[in-house]
């Protein structure tokens, strides 16, 4: 037979329960035998408080191990919960304050396993990405080791190396990106920021690199000021990402335009390519982490932290793709000195 024991609730509800009744029995008591003056009828009374006071423990220890068990419940679930089992859910059977927080448990329970399942996943992914170019070095390194190659094979494998350490060195930079957005430990330092010299020195980063690839990078800048309240070196970042993105995903000899404008009292910049365009299907995944669409062997993480990042400034990263056209437009709240002068509905205004 399970042995009997109350929880501290449990043994409050009791007490509760006891004291009311015998509370109750001691003022019927005084009130008819002390007051009333009818001392024929104290051993009624007695009898009957003796009865209301057994009633009262009865109903009192019943509803405590009811609570008991619920308490218990939620109890066991959490230490499975500390123990990193997220799959058993408490029942919820039941209203009141318990059932809410029987509800409440089980949403935080669903949370904790969708972040436990996303750690993994971070961790598979990223450890594929990682093995991918260090096997690749390794090879390239055995061969210089073991075959004396000409000087063109030799000058190609230095070149396909040098690929390679670039993409270790842009992969190891994103992830500390990512952990320092999770960690919270990027600080954001908001201030009026122009979004046009911004725009104009990312694009003459990239202009040797769309030379490269025969793309034509183009700006569209207007006269007047873009104003945008940002941290302008975290704008540089998404500017970086957004282009980075339209010249590797794109095929050699395509058009990529960065715009910037105000729009709906908003400060706006978009990067556009002229490429095969983005399926319907796959826009909506293009900001998850470690996602491709291509096989251009990007990590998938360049969108992530953009979009994360205007997130973190107040804004947003939006995506339209058709055949022959993929656009990403960063949207940026304005300054309170801006936002009186633009135009509400006001259109791109391209120099």
């Amino acid at each position: 037979m399970r042995k009997i024991r109350l929880t501290p609730l449990g043994s409050m509800i009791t007490t509760v329960s006891l004291g009311i009744g015998a509370g109750t029995s001691a003022i019927v008591y005084f009130w008819v035998v002390v007051i009333a003056g009818h001392g024929e009828e104290g051993g009624s009374i007695l009898l009957g408080a003796a009865m209301a006071i057994a009633i009262s423990l009865a109903i009192g220890f019943y509803f405590a191990q009811l609570v008991a068990i619920r308490v218990r419940r939620i109890e066991d679930a959490a230490r499975k919960v500390a123990d990193g089992d997220f799959a058993t859910r408490v029942p919820v059977n039941h209203s009141g304050q318990l059932g809410q927080l029987a509800r409440t448990f089980n949403e935080m329970q669903r949370r904790l396993a969708d972040l436990d399942s996303a750690r993994k996943q971070f961790i598979a992914n990223a450890s594929h990405e990682l093995r991918t170019p260090i096997f690749s070095l390794g090879g390239f390194v055995e061969l210089l080791e073991e075959d004396d190659p000409d000087p063109e094979e030799r000058a190609e494998f230095v070149r396909t190396m040098r690929q390679q350490i670039d993409r270790l060195t842009k992969l190891t930079g994103d992830l500390l990106n990512l952990s320092q957005l999770d960690a919270g430990g990027i600080v954001l330092q908001p201030r009026e920021v122009d979004l046009n010299p911004l725009a104009r020195e990312v694009a003459r980063e990239f202009s040797p690199r769309a030379e490269l690839r025969r793309s034509r990078l183009e700006l569209r800048t207007p006269e007047r000021p873009v104003s945008a309240l940002a941290d302008p070196d975290r704008v540089r970042q998404i500017i970086r990402i957004l282009l980075d993105n339209a010249l590797v995903h794109t095929p050699p000899g395509t058009s990529v335009t960065v715009t910037t404008y105000t729009l709906n009292r908003r400060a706006e910049l978009t990067v556009a390519d002229d490429g095969p365009g983005i399926p319907q299907r796959i826009q909506g995944r293009v900001f998850e982490r470690f996602y491709t669409g291509d096989s251009s062997g990007g990590s998938g993480l360049g969108l992530a932290i953009a979009s994360e990042v205007a997130q973190r400034m107040e804004g947003r990263i939006a995506i339209s793709s058709s055949r022959r056209f993929t656009a990403f437009t960063l949207d940026l709240p304005p300054t309170s000195a801006a936002a009186p002068k633009a135009l509400p509905g006001q259109k791109k205004a391209l120099a």
